[in-house]
């Protein structure tokens, strides 16, 4: 049995507030644009099934676009005969139970299986048993979930959360689960894992498909982008990447600038950008060692140039004498909104703040916050100010 394995399209996701005419996200229109083009490819590599192992959508409350895109996805898989098994992740799940979860949309949907509401689900597709545990609220629901696994022949896992081996790649996003190795059991014909974003094995069967896009900086180092095909029938089991070669790429480059001048400066950037195409990508330059008045008095319309050209271009200084931050440990202004969620959900835990206005105050910080990063992100640089 041949199955594609795909995790975190996050469809939904909007950043940096570049428009297309008609005013919508240029980001979120990638992202839809790009999840046709994956679906496109699952349709040529015929698969017996389809795995998505958890945040399909990137809010748990998603948009009517997201809903529609992913509806029309599962419709041409489904005239295709394909199956699709689907675990919702932390970024699809809802955290209270007043909130409905988006998947009771596509309840019912011949040939799609669906595992949320905190509870563990088992389907047969074809000849194999996909036993598909979601996101749950706390972390020992899991163990609780997995217990009511009973094991046979052919037995795939879908799991969504960060396995303890790689805890040095947190995402710190709401809801992040840590798993125990345990669950990583070798008699399991394939575990199929969701949440990182970077393709990666962690044991001989288990393996992340990583994300398909690119979403924060954090992400730069993963040079695959894409989904796993699986041939279940193989002994050992040895995924192929499959690459989306569409996507919109992320590069970083870095500029030593303690002994140059403004001048020096613009015409490295020049050099860089014109050897590393910046054209409709996502660009981050690091200015390391750079003087604060030599900053101010960058040309700022040849940067503007530069911003024009990319979906996101950002110079990243690091003042003289100042520490040296890593990539991947600065602040992704995009994700504040769910920080401030998972802050007020860990307060209410707590019992500092009332679960009775939990709804309330998380929506209002929320929306406060995003009002915000966008008058912070529309900010051009202006080098004589």
């Amino acid at each position: 049995m041949k199955i594609i394995h795909v995790a975190d399209t996050h469809l939904g996701f909007s950043a940096y507030n570049r428009v297309d005419s008609k005013g919508r996200n240029l980001r979120e229109e990638i992202i839809y644009k790009n999840f046709k083009v994956l679906i496109e490819r699952i349709k040529k590599e015929r698969p017996d099934a389809v795995v998505h192992a958890g945040d399909v959508f990137h809010h748990v409350r998603p948009r009517i676009k997201p809903l529609l895109v992913f509806k029309r996805g599962l419709d041409e898989l489904q005239d295709k005969g394909i199956p699709v098994i689907i675990i919702s992740g932390n970024h699809d799940s809802p955290k209270s139970q007043a909130t409905t979860s988006p998947f009771t949309l596509f309840e019912g949907m011949k040939d799609v299986f669906i595992a949320h509401k905190y509870r563990y689900e088992m389907f047969d597709v074809g000849d194999s048993h996909f036993h598909c545990i979601p996101f749950c609220q706390n972390v020992e629901d899991y163990k609780k979930k997995f217990d009511e696994i009973c094991r046979s022949e052919n037995d795939v896992l879908v799991m969504h959360g960060l396995m303890e081996s790689i805890r040095d790649k947190r995402l710190n996003t709401v809801g992040e689960h840590e798993l125990s190795e345990s669950f990583l059991r070798k008699d399991f014909s394939y575990i199929a894992l969701g949440h990182y974003h970077g393709q990666a094995q962690i044991t001989s069967n288990a393996w992340y498909s990583g994300s398909i896009e690119y979403f924060k900086f954090g992400d730069i180092y993963d040079k695959k982008k894409g989904m796993l095909s699986v041939d279940l029938n193989q002994d050992p089991i040895n995924p192929k990447p499959i690459c989306l070669d569409e996507i919109t790429r992320m590069k970083q480059y870095s500029i030593q600038c303690d002994r140059l001048s403004a001048e020096e400066i613009i015409d490295e950037l020049q050099s860089k950008c014109d050897n590393g195409d910046i054209k409709d990508n996502i660009v981050r330059v690091r200015l390391d060692n750079i003087l604060k008045s030599t900053f101010r008095n960058l040309n700022s319309t040849k940067i503007n140039k530069f911003r024009s050209e990319a979906l996101y271009f950002e110079l990243f200084p690091k003042y003289l004498g100042e520490s040296v931050v890593k990539t991947g440990e600065t602040i992704d202004h995009n994700m504040l909104p769910d920080e401030f969620e998972k802050f007020i959900s860990d307060e209410i835990q707590r019992e500092r703040v009332p679960k009775t206005i939990q709804v309330d105050v998380t929506n209002y910080g929320k929306d406060l916050i995003r009002k915000i990063t966008q008058l912070h992100n529309t900010e051009g640089l202006d080098a004589s100010s």
